[in-house]
């Protein structure tokens, strides 16, 4: 299988991202991710494109008159007569299914246009540094991105961390042939946004790698402890 394709990597970081994968698919394409930067792009493409599905929806409390509009109407219903109530018995559900498909599927093609070729990809990713992470089993462990002016950088644990008792995660930059420069402690579960110290483009613009290990002290400046998951730093514009 030609993992070079770009109809290929779409077609399966779509499967991984959505969670539609076979486990032994999900496994292999993990470890295709570990050694492909262009998988590792296709695959940030998508978690990008449903992130607005993770966002929470502020309830939202319908004014007094739609309720008493809801009385008004199923009261009128319960008195018609015996063949309009046969005809809503028969119809009224399998209608309010697909009004309430229709529903979400005009939110989703709202939020997401590109699923269905609507609109060009690029339209909607601002330029951007992202890393994905993985393990030595070629597991994904996190997920990290910033805007390429930005000053927040947004971590998503994939994986539970586990560092031992009184120790804390800490993300390092590796630049290409210098020191690695940490960037920030992580949540252990979870996602965050966390403060970058300079502009993700004056932190990440020569670094090819990123790499997480567990330390003893948070405002270490060199790594001590063993490096338990690293990944490509990818330059997405």
């Amino acid at each position: 299988m030609n993992y070079e394709r770009s109809d290929l990597l779409e077609k399966l970081a779509a499967e991984y991202a959505l969670g539609t994968m076979s486990p032994r698919a999900r496994r292999r394409f993990a470890q295709v991710l570990h050694h492909s930067p262009a998988a590792q792009r296709a695959l940030a493409g998508w978690n990008e494109r449903l992130q607005p599905f993770n966002r929470p929806i502020a309830p939202v409390t319908p004014p007094a008159r739609v309720w008493k509009a809801i009385v008004q109407r199923t009261q009128s219903a319960a008195a018609s007569s015996s063949w309009l109530n046969k005809f809503f018995s028969n119809w009224a559900t399998p209608a309010l299914a697909f009004g309430f498909g229709l529903v979400l599927s005009v939110g989703f093609i709202h939020q997401t246009p590109q699923w269905l070729g609507l609109q060009p990809t690029a339209s909607k990713t601002a330029p951007s540094y992202v890393g994905l992470l993985t393990d030595s089993n070629d597991t994904p462990v996190l997920s990290a991105s910033s805007l390429r002016k930005g000053n927040i950088l947004s971590v998503k644990i994939l994986k539970a961390l586990q560092p031992p008792p009184g120790q804390v995660a800490v993300l390092w930059a590796l630049p290409e042939g210098g020191a690695p420069v940490p960037v920030s402690t992580v949540p252990l579960t979870g996602k965050a946004d966390v403060a970058l110290a300079a502009p993700a483009e004056q932190i990440f613009a020569t670094v090819p790698k990123l790499a997480l290990s567990y330390e003893a002290d948070a405002n270490v400046t060199s790594p001590h402890g063993p490096i338990v998951a690293s990944g490509h730093c990818i330059k997405m514009w």
